[in-house]
């Protein structure tokens, strides 16, 4: 056979330098998707998904649409066996959304109580807070979640943590009415006489919006 000429030799170089690119494109595109992949699986409880994606070793802590993670999305929909799973996978379980939301006030949000129990016992921040200044015990307590606030407070929730306007988590459940969060948050302490920037109390909240039960309840436990 002939000499392969040097004009050869350079095409046959640079056809082996494009298919090694193309290759790694390739591995990185299939990479990228089965990590957005993982946080779609995540949030749709397709469990047979999530093990097939981890087993690839797919970023466990990837974001998807506004820094959402595959734990943070599980968290939200109540996907016990999911969240469990991430978290064996090494989920951080305190990663945040673009707006400073992590997993377990998503859980606390949505009344997920095993869920918020697990990640609390995996170490999830009891009193991390949102960007606006909102705590996971306040979140919860908005949302009438009287079993999750027992157990963030029990787990060292900071029961008079209050937002920049000076409301604290038993005046935003005092103003939604939530009676039974409101015994609970006072059976751990609270200031049933705190004040809003404003002025305002728990027992003003209550009775502005004519709570009446919950009215009764906080005078009895020293509202003024």
């Amino acid at each position: 056979m002939g000499r392969i000429s040097e004009t050869g030799k350079w095409r046959r170089r640079a056809l082996i330098l494009y298919v090694l690119a193309a290759l790694s494109f390739s591995a990185y595109t299939v990479a990228a998707g089965n990590e957005s992949d993982l946080v779609a699986a995540a949030a749709g409880g397709d469990l047979s998904r999530v093990k097939t994606l981890l087993a690839g070793k797919v970023n466990v802590n990837t974001r998807g649409h506004d820094g959402v993670t595959a734990l943070i999305a599980a968290s939200q929909n109540g996907y016990e066996e999911i969240v469990r799973l991430l978290l064996d996978a090494k989920a951080d379980v305190n990663t945040k959304t673009n707006n400073g939301t992590t997993a377990l006030m998503r859980a606390a949000q949505k009344g997920h109580v095993v869920i918020a129990r697990e990640l609390l016992a995996r170490g999830a921040d009891v009193n991390a807070r949102r960007a606006d200044g909102v705590t996971v015990l306040m979140q919860a307590a908005q949302e009438g979640q009287v079993e999750i606030v027992n157990a963030l407070l029990a787990a060292g929730a900071g029961v008079d943590a209050r937002l920049d306007n000076g409301a604290t988590a038993l005046m935003l459940a005092s103003q939604i009415g939530h009676k039974d969060v409101a015994q609970a948050l006072h059976r751990w302490g609270a200031d049933v006489n705190a004040k809003a920037g404003n002025g305002a109390t728990a027992l003003m909240l209550a009775s502005k919006y004519r709570h009446q039960d919950l009215v009764k309840f906080l005078k009895e436990a020293g509202a003024k």
